[in-house]
């Protein structure tokens, strides 16, 4: 799928890998659209880049979200591709006396069922402009095999790769593509002070619009490029490596 000269929707790309996504395509492309929680970033990056607008929503909640990209549609007609990125990641295990169950509802809804609604939101649209365009999910390693820890978060990114293959079963013979970026740890906010050898956010987002433009369906990022061979050796192997990421 060809990127130039499009309308491109982000969600929460104030930091990390978002955030290197809009700064990679706002200098090559048309138009970003941009949905964060953060209004003092999202006004920062108005102000930084002239060919992005901005939309503070908190993606958690169905309503806001949903008025949110109802607007979008009305103010953005040209919009062609859907980037969902946004995340979030609780750490302590389910055992842990700090877990908090109300994290649970949040996790999930900002992880799965807000990447699900934005897609179901925008599809009409996307596919009456009979050209090619479509979605990239943005998910990771644990979707295929989890870790110990975060087991929302991996339960979250399985679903999402699920989602992912069915989506682009379903649209099958139409002018829109399903991508979707499995990474590896990237150094974020998301994973500050956790693990070493982590992937610098400029470099995954370069991956992913080079996987894009060459029509990869599944992007494999940095050391997640080893998941498929691994697997194919030992998925017992891998979900031992995994198991301790």
């Amino acid at each position: 799928m060809e990127l130039k000269q499009r309308t491109i929707l982000i969600t929460g790309a104030t930091s990390g890998v978002g955030l290197a996504l809009l700064d990679r395509l706002a200098a090559r492309y048309e138009r970003l659209v941009v949905i964060a929680r953060n209004s003092g970033r999202l006004q920062a990056l108005s102000q930084r880049y002239p060919n992005v607008s901005i939309y503070p929503c908190d993606l958690q909640h169905t309503e806001a979200r949903r008025a949110t990209v109802a607007r979008i549609l009305e103010e953005h007609p040209g919009l062609s591709v859907v980037i969902n990125n946004a995340g979030i990641q609780v750490t302590p295990a389910l055992t842990d006396r700090s877990f908090d169950p109300a994290s649970i509802d949040r996790e999930i809804a900002i992880n799965l069922s807000a990447p699900i609604d934005l897609t179901h939101l925008c599809l009409s649209l996307l596919l009456q402009h009979h050209r090619p365009g479509g979605f990239i999910n943005i998910s990771s390693g644990l979707a295929l095999h989890p870790k110990t820890g975060s087991a929302v978060y991996c339960a979250t990114k399985a679903a999402l790769h699920s989602f992912s293959r069915s989506l682009r079963y379903q649209l099958a013979g139409t002018s829109l593509a399903v991508h979707e970026a499995i990474l590896p740890m990237v150094d974020t906010p998301m994973t500050e002070g956790r693990g070493r050898g982590k992937l610098p956010p400029g470099k995954v987002a370069e991956a992913i619009v080079r996987g894009v433009e060459a029509g990869r369906e599944e992007i494999y990022v940095g050391k997640a490029r080893l998941m498929p061979w691994f697997n194919r050796l030992s998925p017992a192997l891998m979900a031992r490596i995994m198991k301790s990421a």
